[in-house]
């Protein structure tokens, strides 16, 4: 009873997506407990890396970089028009990734193009742009 009971728990945890929060606002950007300070013009930086947001004809634009797991990724994002979704690349140390971001209760449900899924749960009024490859 008791190894079916852990096959069960098993089993439900293997189905649960992995999670991370993101939240913008004109102070900082935050990804998980890393705070990235806004140093003006849609730019926000530290030692842990950066994040750069334009909004302009095509939309609302992202680029990111940051060491994921000690390799270099880079990053770029575009918000739809209805911000109900984006479209991500990625380059993890060299290494292509692509990923679409769709947006429900809250959150990208981020789906890579290996299958892999990963949620980012937003913590701002309006859906931020997340060009950081989370999850991989």
């Amino acid at each position: 009873m008791l190894g079916l009971a852990a096959a069960a728990a098993g089993a439900v945890l293997a189905t649960v997506e992995p999670t991370v929060d993101v939240a913008l606002d004109a102070t900082s950007y935050w990804v998980g407990n890393v705070i990235l300070p806004a140093r003006g013009g849609g730019v926000y930086a530290s030692a842990e890396g950066a994040v750069v947001i334009a909004d302009g004809a095509d939309g609302l634009r992202a680029s990111g970089s940051t060491r994921i797991h000690g390799v270099r990724m880079l990053g770029s994002c575009q918000v739809a028009r209805d911000q109900q979704s984006e479209r991500c690349s990625f380059d993890l140390g060299g290494r292509s990734l692509t990923a679409i971001d769709q947006l429900d209760r809250g959150g990208w449900n981020r789906r890579y193009q290996d299958g892999q899924r990963f949620r980012i749960q937003l913590d701002s009024s309006r859906p931020a742009p997340v060009p950081i490859a989370l999850g991989r």
